[in-house]
C-alpha cells in the first residue's frame, strides 16, 4: 500500500470494519469491498452502514448503502459529508 494512501481516515475506517467484521485490521487492504472478505455479506454491510452513522455523524440513505459497496467508496463518501 502506497503512503499517500494511508491517511487517519482510511485507518479509522479500517478499524470500523475490522470491529464490525471481527477481524484484524491488517486483513483489511484499501480496495476492500462487499463479498470480498468472507465477513463482509449482506447483513454485515448493514451493521457497517450502522457503525459509519454513529462513528462519523452522518445519515446514509437506502440508495447510498447500495453504492458504499468497497472501502474506497465509503472513504470518499465520507470525505464528503465531512468537507459538504
Amino acid at each position: 500500500m502506497s503512503s499517500e494512501t494511508q491517511t487517519p481516515l482510511l485507518d479509522e475506517l479500517r478499524g470500523l470494519l475490522a470491529q464490525t467484521f471481527q477481524m484484524d485490521p491488517a486483513d483489511i487492504d484499501a480496495e476492500a469491498q462487499l463479498g470480498e472478505l468472507p465477513q463482509w455479506d449482506s447483513m454485515a454491510h448493514m451493521d457497517l452502514m450502522l457503525g459509519l452513522e454513529s462513528q462519523f455523524g452522518v445519515e446514509i440513505s437506502a440508495e447510498t448503502i447500495a453504492e458504499l459497496i468497497s472501502l474506497p467508496a465509503i472513504l470518499a463518501h465520507i470525505q464528503a459529508k465531512q468537507h459538504g
